[in-house]
């Protein structure tokens, strides 16, 4: 199961400043095995000595740039699978769109974890790009992620840790399904500026992207 002190850690500033400097510097490049990866997404920094409730709170540990390399999600599970699982566990990851939430979860995800993820479904049911969300199919995308949803509150199948990511703005809806799904929610914390900044980074889609993150956080209630 994920744990929460290491989630303290990948939801930090400092942690996710950290990320982007090592990925600038060292590029889009998985240190070991080489593979070329197209988005920053698609990498994982993994720490060499691994994090434990004590040396998380241990710069020289946890935020030390030579105790950190960058990972594909293949070479990522091939390394931390051998540690099994505790258990179950539910996550619901929030936040404003550009927050970064995808990126926590593919920082925390291991192979056999579910992840429901409206841009991914988008992408799975329409063939699109990523990030181009046609408004024809929504419906369509709606039922996906009810079916999956539902399968994560009966614990339908063997899957070890579920990732429920979306902006989830209303404080009583986001509580009233973490309690129907046995969840936990995680707040993917970014500064308005932040994730408008990042929204301009989403190419002929900004536009919209920066009109969803205005409207997110008119409507977020903490």
């Amino acid at each position: 199961m994920a744990q929460a002190w290491a989630m303290k850690l990948y939801q930090s500033r400092e942690w996710r400043e950290l990320r982007r400097v090592i990925i600038q510097e060292r590029g889009l490049r998985c240190e070991a095995c080489g593979r070329l990866v197209h988005n920053a997404s698609d990498l994982t920094a993994d720490h060499i000595r691994e994090l434990t409730p004590e040396t998380v709170q241990d710069p020289d540990i946890a935020l030390n740039q030579d105790n950190v390399q960058l990972l594909c999600a293949d070479c990522h599970n091939r390394k931390h699978q051998r540690f099994g699982h505790t258990g179950r566990g539910v996550f619901i990851v929030y936040g404003s769109p550009c927050s970064g939430k995808t990126t926590l979860v593919n920082q925390l995800k291991l192979r056999g974890d579910i992840i429901v993820d409206m841009d991914l479904l988008y992408q799975a049911v329409s063939g699109c790009v990523l990030y181009d969300k046609p408004d024809n199919i929504k419906q369509v995308v709606f039922r996906v992620r009810d079916t999956l949803l539902d399968a994560v509150k009966t614990r339908l199948g063997k899957w070890h840790n579920a990732y429920i990511i979306g902006g989830y703005p209303y404080k009583a809806k986001r509580e009233a399904l973490a309690k129907q799904l046995g969840a936990q929610l995680i707040y993917c914390e970014s500064t308005r500026e932040e994730c408008l900044a990042r929204a301009k980074e989403r190419g002929v889609f900004a536009a919209d992207w920066e009109k969803y993150v205005r409207r997110w956080w008119n409507e977020y209630e903490p």
